[in-house]
């Protein structure tokens, strides 16, 4: 129960920040998207079907708050969810270059969904070489922080099964 409690408040905390904190930043005006540390995380560490509803769910959240063509996120999200399940048949998930770059990948998914939308509603001329470059820094910020990321949220995620174990709350 706690677990449930835990990723309830860790992605309500990641869309907050996301939606109010970092584009009022001017440091982060370059980052990603910081609930896919949250969807990797459940991606990879869960292997539960049921949490493709909790990833719906966030990724409605997210498409309720941001300017973003209606279901990118949410579609994104699932898509990232299915590949990171199929990945782990093959791909041992502690492998030490599978997280950053699925990591990468998964921005890029991102951003490739987000340029197609607007490839479909205004043309090609809606794309420019500077969103490209800056879909690129993007990636690159993905491969170094959210390995760590997912790290920490481990650590703090064991210690919740800890507490869950011994009944205690």
């Amino acid at each position: 129960m706690i677990k449930c409690f835990f990723h309830a408040f860790l992605s309500l905390s990641l869309i907050m920040i996301q939606t109010s904190i970092i584009p009022s930043l001017p440091i982060f005006s370059g980052f990603f998207d910081i609930i896919l540390i949250v969807v990797l995380f459940l991606s990879l560490m869960c292997s539960n079907s049921i949490l493709i509803i909790g990833i719906i769910l966030v990724g409605f959240f997210m498409d309720s708050l941001s300017d973003a063509p209606l279901g990118l996120y949410t579609v994104t999200y699932i898509w990232i969810f299915i590949l990171i399940q199929f990945l782990k048949r093959f791909i041992h998930r502690g492998n030490i270059i599978f997280l950053p770059c699925i990591s990468a990948f998964s921005v890029t998914m991102e951003n490739s969904f987000l340029f197609f939308s607007f490839f479909v509603r205004y043309g090609r001329d809606a794309i420019s070489i500077e969103d490209i470059v800056f879909a690129g820094k993007q990636s690159v910020w993905a491969f170094f922080v959210i390995p760590i990321s997912i790290v920490l949220i481990h650590g703090v995620h064991s210690f919740c099964d800890k507490l869950d174990s011994k009944g205690i709350l």
